[in-house]
């Protein structure tokens, strides 16, 4: 075979050869040739292991500045009432007596203690959730249905644990961390704090509870993002629809995250496990304590997720304007207006 072999999207339908990848969303393969010359097998299956490298390189790199920036986003927006949430799960005081004491030197310095643990693992974390929640879908027999999205956002709970729980952890105990105690600010240096006061298996204090949390709460998080936003994806019901998702997924997960706060803030070794935690919280506070300090949750799920999907479509707009675009004409194989996403030259 000899020619061009071009890849992209394309908007006309001119008399050439399209072939479908093997990847469902990789785009058009268009064979130029004259119309004595056949394709050989051995040619086209080079060309297909190529675009598609090329297709999920180029995915895997939206997922990832997609989910840092949403990530980012959601953090920012919805630190201080977490900061909040943290500090009323402790069991320090009520929520309104919590809200005085983060501001009383007029500022959000306090709120935002802990900040750069999750801004530092946010990359990882939203690579991780977005990544394996896309290609699970992929995987799946029936993409379209909602018990598929809720699988997979079940697996990208689980896989994004392994990262969160440590994240967490140096985030908690830097939020809870009274003035002239020895915990550090910093993300890396509160990661040694604890290397060096716990060992490595500190760092992983709660894993197991985390994973109980997470799967459950981003089953729902992606099965009603995904049923809200079918059809119209407009800015205002991207943001609607990812805030009551993060509302919806932490009114199941809440009593667990109360047990995780409190066993990854407790130094002291007060608990020796999560169940431990449970029942003592249970014993010395009541059943109450598994929904203290609900309402600012909801808030902040409503705002930071809401703030995150945003980003994250926003993210692919404009990733599929200035990196990704289709192929608007095509009218000539050596035309100057020929555009395609990739070129192969047999």
């Amino acid at each position: 075979m000899s020619g061009k072999v071009w890849i992209g999207r394309f908007a006309d339908d001119l008399p050439r050869t399209f072939i479908e990848a093997p990847h469902h969303s990789t785009p058009t393969i268009a064979l130029e040739r004259s119309s004595h010359q056949y394709v050989h097998w051995s040619d086209l299956r080079c060309i297909l292991i190529r675009v598609t490298i090329y297709s999920l390189s180029k995915e895997m790199a939206l997922d990832f500045v997609a989910g840092c920036i949403g990530g980012c986003a959601g953090i920012i927006v919805g630190h201080p009432l977490d900061t909040l949430k943290v500090h009323v799960q402790s069991g320090r005081r009520s929520v309104l007596k919590c809200t005085k004491a983060l501001l009383k030197d007029g500022s959000l310095a306090t709120a935002y203690r802990g900040v750069g643990a999750p801004l530092g693992g946010i990359a990882a974390i939203n690579a991780i959730v977005f990544g394996s929640y896309g290609n699970t879908i992929k995987a799946m027999p029936n993409s379209e249905s909602l018990i598929c999205h809720g699988i997979a956002g079940g697996v990208a709970g689980f896989l994004q644990s392994i990262v969160c729980a440590p994240v967490e952890l140096i985030k908690t105990r830097q939020q809870l961390a009274k003035p002239g105690e020895t915990m550090p600010n910093g993300a890396w240096s509160g990661a040694r704090h604890v290397i060096r006061t716990s060992g490595y298996r500190g760092l992983f204090r709660g894993l197991g509870v985390t994973i109980l949390r997470d799967c459950p709460g981003f089953t729902m998080y992606f099965m009603t993002y995904e049923a809200m936003t079918r059809g119209n994806q407009d800015a205002m019901r991207v943001f609607i629809a990812g805030g009551l998702a993060g509302a919806f997924s932490w009114v199941i997960s809440y009593p667990v995250d109360v047990v995780k706060s409190r066993l990854q803030g407790d130094v002291v070794k007060k608990y020796s496990s999560a169940w431990d935690c449970f029942v003592k919280s249970i014993r010395t506070d009541g059943w109450r304590c598994m929904t203290r300090g609900l309402s600012p949750v909801l808030l902040r799920a409503f705002l930071s997720n809401g703030a995150c999907f945003t980003a994250v479509a926003w993210t692919e707009r404009v990733w599929q304007q200035l990196i990704d675009r289709p192929v608007s004409s095509f009218p000539k194989s050596n035309g100057a207006e020929d555009t395609p996403d990739y070129v192969y030259d047999t």
